[in-house]
């Protein structure tokens, strides 16, 4: 099973998804294993925005390309987000911030609707992803020093499991399988293909 429209994915989002204010209960998932105690000793929260935009030709997904001066992640495909501040009250606050500084995502504007499951990275951060649907006439303003691109991506295509490719690589000298979906020429993978993928079972998976 996988996405069929857009009132059906909010419906099981609304049901499944931590609420916007409160603890989490889903289980985390990433990169622990890659992580010595030492470092799991010293992750720092961060939070990304999964902007959904109602389109008129269907629901699309919003993403951006880091720049590649970037010290983590650099050139890759993410959702807009980052470490979650001192001024921040919760992942969510900082979500939303992030994404107002990125692409001009105006915070009061989105309809937050839950918290996915946070998903731990190689770089010692424990990313909680913030499900926010954004208004149908959204137009990205990009701040050049944080954005290369922005862009969109169809969410019945992020939300089909055929879509969903399977690689390996070595990490940390250990070998892993990330997850990737590319499409339209872009390369959507490792940790934001990630959050995807668990995004996906969250909603569809039992």
């Amino acid at each position: 099973m996988g996405y069929t429209n857009l009132d059906d994915f909010l419906t099981r989002a609304a049901a499944r998804l931590d609420p916007p204010v409160g603890a989490m209960s889903l289980k985390e998932g990433g990169d622990m294993d890659f992580l010595t105690p030492e470092e799991v000793a010293i992750i720092r929260p961060a939070a990304v925005l999964i902007g959904i935009i109602p389109r008129k030709t269907g629901a699309t997904t919003l993403l951006t390309v880091r720049p590649t001066t970037m010290s983590t992640h650099a050139g890759q495909v993410a959702f807009p987000g980052g470490k979650v501040d001192p001024i921040d009250v919760d992942e969510v606050a900082a979500a939303l911030r992030e994404a107002e500084e990125e692409v001009g995502v105006v915070p009061g504007d989105v309809d937050v609707i839950g918290k996915g499951p946070p998903y731990v990275t190689g770089t010692r951060f424990r990313i909680t992803p913030v499900l926010g649907v954004l208004p149908a006439d959204f137009v990205a303003v990009p701040d050049p020093t944080e954005v290369a691109d922005v862009f969109e991506t169809p969410l019945d295509f992020l939300m089909k499991s055929a879509n969903h490719q399977t690689g390996r690589a070595v990490y940390k000298g250990k070998e892993r399988q990330y997850y990737e979906m590319p499409h339209n020429g872009y390369r959507i993978w490792g940790v934001t293909a990630g959050i995807i993928r668990r995004l996906y079972q969250t909603l569809y998976d039992g």
